[in-house]
């Protein structure tokens, strides 16, 4: 989880490590309604 957190978003790791889980899981899922709408 955190190598795809650095890797597709551009966290450092002290980002990931503070995050909450919640936080991550809304950015990925926030990510992926958005490549939804630009495939559309």
């Amino acid at each position: 989880m955190m190598g795809i957190m650095m890797d597709a978003f551009g966290w450092s790791a002290e980002q990931f490590w503070k995050a909450t889980p919640h936080e991550a899981w809304a950015l990925i899922e926030a990510r992926q309604e958005a490549n939804k709408r630009a495939q559309s």
